[in-house]
């Protein structure tokens, strides 16, 4: 089967699935008020606004151009190129509204760095195209906290949070004793490490490649905390809301048939040439 066929048989497929669902509600068949669903108003205007934050190296944004970059930029792009559309960027104001803005309609999908958290079941995760583990950083000379993280008395420590973000998320069920140093939701996943550069938090957990770019523009004043695995792993994939399974089944098509055909595994070549995160499910499972 060549690659226009398998997409417009799993668009077949999308369609075939919101006819059973409506036809097990016929009520709402029967309704001259049904609502259209997101993927038809993706298909009718051959546009998928894509809500994204800024988080390296999925999401760069050129702060002199406002040029996008990264791996879910161009996954994103690429996704649209293959269904014939196009797709339209808005950014994603803060983590605690990310959520919200989904299924109020400000956005078709969250294309970018999602994590696949609980959240109420208002989310839809797709397929997952990366795995990446998260770890904790502190200050520079700080030797204290090294492969004891399972050991210390975290209610004498502080870490640096925002909310909604999937770091944080993890810190917050794995360490509730822990003082979370919360920063304002319209603040970037690397503030974290700022906070604890500036000692205002004991620690913050976040990815590699966070703290690469960090380190890279503040050389010497963080450190990673020592440690045999990482503190989390997460899934990670793009958010649709909830109840839209012909979407769910288009963008899950895509990203298998990209992971399949090596474009993923290329896009992280290209911006995680360090093999900072793990992309290829076998890696993950080494890791653990």
């Amino acid at each position: 089967m060549n690659k226009l066929a398998g997409i417009l048989l799993s668009v077949i497929i999308s369609v075939a699935l919101s006819w059973l669902v409506l036809n097990q509600h016929p009520g709402i068949q029967g309704s001259s008020a049904r609502k259209t669903s997101v993927y038809e108003k993706v298909i009718s205007s051959g546009t998928l606004r894509c809500g994204y934050f800024e988080e390296a190296p999925f999401t760069f944004i050129d702060p002199n151009t406002g040029k996008k970059s990264g791996i879910a930029i161009e996954l994103a792009e690429k996704i649209a190129s293959e269904l014939g559309l196009k797709v339209e960027w808005t950014t994603a104001v803060n983590f605690g509204a990310l959520v919200d803005d989904l299924t109020n309609n400000k956005y078709d999908a969250i294309c970018a760095s999602l994590f696949s958290l609980p959240r109420g079941g208002r989310i839809d995760y797709t397929a997952p195209y990366a795995y990446v583990p998260v770890y904790a950083y502190t200050q520079a000379g700080r030797a204290e906290f090294d492969n004891k993280l399972e050991q210390l008395d975290w209610s004498k420590i502080s870490v640096a949070g925002l909310d909604g973000e999937g770091g944080t998320t993890a810190a917050r069920k794995k360490l509730p004793e822990a003082k979370f140093v919360l920063l304002p939701q319209n603040m970037q996943i690397a503030d974290m490490l700022t906070s604890v550069a500036d000692k205002k938090a004991d620690m913050a957990f976040v990815m590699p490649t966070v703290f690469k770019n960090f380190d890279k523009n503040n050389p010497g004043k963080l450190t990673k905390v020592a440690a045999d695995k990482p503190f989390h792993v997460f899934t990670v994939t793009f958010g649709i809301k909830s109840g839209e399974p012909a979407l769910k089944n288009m963008l899950d098509f895509m990203m298998r048939n990209l992971a399949a055909e090596g474009y993923v595994e290329g896009l992280f070549r290209k911006y995680d040439p360090d093999n900072l995160l793990f992309q290829p499910e076998s890696l993950y499972k080494a890791a653990r």
